[in-house]
């Protein structure tokens, strides 16, 4: 049986891997119980990018260009980049910015 912390790496290689996937899969796939799934993703939000849905094909999904192998920069990291992009003074410099925002920032869902 896995540790609750790797476990929990396992559960994030999934939802990357399969990129859509329901609590009973999960539950099903680790021996568990989806109430300890449920618990699991909420100690993976802000590590992890990924929403759920209901209906018909509802389930937890990954957000679109998020990928457990890929390396992201922290909330703070991001805020603090943009507040010095802010102070950038020439037009290439606010590209540069802006590219390695786009390269290394957290995907973030956008509810349609």
């Amino acid at each position: 049986m896995l540790s609750t912390n790797d476990r929990r790496l396992a559960i994030r290689d999934a939802i990357s891997d399969r990129r859509h996937t329901t609590l009973e899969e999960l539950a099903r796939d680790f021996g568990v119980s989806k109430a300890t799934i449920k618990r699991d993703l909420v100690a993976l939000t802000g590590i992890i990018s990924y929403y759920g849905t209901t209906g018909p094909d509802g389930g937890i999904h990954a957000t679109e260009g998020w990928y457990s192998s890929r390396r992201y920069l922290s909330s703070d990291q991001e805020a603090f980049l943009k507040k010095l992009q802010a102070g950038l003074q020439t037009e290439a410099d606010q590209r540069m910015m802006e590219g390695i925002l786009s390269a290394f920032a957290m995907p973030q869902h956008n509810e349609s």
